[in-house]
């Protein structure tokens, strides 16, 4: 895997409102991430007298794109709209979301569903949004026996929980649809070298949401899964043997929470240990080769003469232009297993209190 690469001309980058495009952007921020159901934007222009702000209008609650060389990136609504002034000229900044924001933000009406899941409740609510539903995961995901919407709770709030006992992760794709999905297993066209195309790379190890056994509970059924009477309680487990010292953690699973206690607690496991070992990587430009950096995608973190010191899944990405930093990507890397269903254990050398393998072969522990 090289490091090398052909950027593209200084990227495109438009803002699309009712037809109209809007360009000259001097300060952009354009994120998405798997942690994120709706990707978000900022853009913002200084210009100077006696140019006047009216020549840039674009209303509050306004659908809208932001295209990348005519590719979108983001498809949703603008939140925001500020304009500065000073006695030099004055600053307009346009800021919005996906689609899928209003999920985030909005409760359901009153809902009950019997036999149904997480993809049926998605598009429910989605439709009631004009949003569509992407379902990016193989195999069928847990049935909920008796679901009833929480008053008060937002769509996403309730979705998530369901999401969590499925091991997937809900995030969106550019054009303003909810995708349901896993840990991807494309990978970037280049990998990521100190001295090459890294500008800068950080990492950082935590042990303060990591624990050594995580038991997950719910009343369900006599079995593991959350889909029978209510005679019993479904119980499931799961370990970390990375963390050197006794730290248990139960969860109680809300209601919602239909599917494997124990995938659950195994999830939970991987995601805090995924968590607990982060690396935020600055990149020239904002392309892999020839495509867009893109999150829930692959990256190999390079050493001496192209080897591979370990390969990381994207968990977000940041596009950026300032005038301090010029063209950049922000990327937020997470060890790959931390987002697989049930993650396998680091090569390498194993033992209790070790972080084994690719994270070890980095500096880290």
């Amino acid at each position: 895997m090289s490091d090398t690469q052909h950027q593209p001309a200084r990227p495109s980058v438009r803002l699309e409102v009712d037809g109209k495009l809007y360009g000259g952007w001097k300060d952009i921020e354009i994120s998405r991430s798997l942690e994120q159901c709706a990707g978000t934007f900022k853009l913002s222009v200084t210009d100077r007298w006696p140019q006047q702000a009216q020549s840039r209008q674009v209303p509050v609650g306004a659908p809208c794109r932001v295209l990348v060389n005519g590719t979108p990136v983001i498809t949703g609504y603008v939140d925001d709209v500020e304009v500065s002034y000073d006695p030099n000229g004055h600053t307009y900044s346009v800021t919005g979301r996906d689609k899928t924001a209003d999920l985030v933000d909005c409760c359901p009406p009153s809902t009950q569903l019997k036999g149904g899941g997480l993809v049926v409740l998605a598009r429910r609510w989605a439709a009631l949004f004009g949003i569509q539903v992407v379902v990016a995961v193989s195999g069928s995901l847990a049935t909920v026996p008796n679901f009833k919407s929480d008053e008060g709770e937002t769509c996403f709030e309730m979705l998530e929980r369901l999401a969590r006992a499925n091991a997937v992760m809900l995030t969106t794709d550019g054009q303003g649809r909810l995708v349901i999905t896993r840990a991807g297993t494309t990978k970037a066209a280049v990998g990521l070298k100190l001295g090459g195309n890294l500008k800068k790379l950080t990492m950082s190890s935590s042990m303060k949401e990591r624990f050594s056994i995580i038991t997950v509970k719910g009343q369900s059924g006599g079995s593991e899964s959350w889909n029978g009477s209510t005679n019993a309680q479904a119980k499931g487990s799961a370990t970390d043997s990375r963390v050197p010292r006794y730290r248990p953690l139960t969860l109680v699973a809300e209601q919602e929470e239909y599917g494997s206690a124990t995938t659950r607690a195994r999830h939970e496991v991987a995601i805090r240990y995924g968590k607990g070992h982060k690396v935020q990587a600055t990149v020239n430009g904002w392309f892999a080769g020839a495509e867009l950096w893109r999150h829930n995608t692959l990256v190999d973190l390079l050493g001496d003469k192209g080897k591979v010191l370990s390969t990381q899944l994207i968990v977000g990405v940041s596009y950026k232009l300032s005038d301090s930093d010029g063209w950049i990507s922000e990327l937020t890397l997470s060890p790959k297993e931390a987002y697989d269903l049930i993650p396998e254990a680091p090569k390498g050398k194993k033992g209790k209190g070790k972080d084994g393998g690719t994270w070890a072969s980095m500096g880290a522990s």
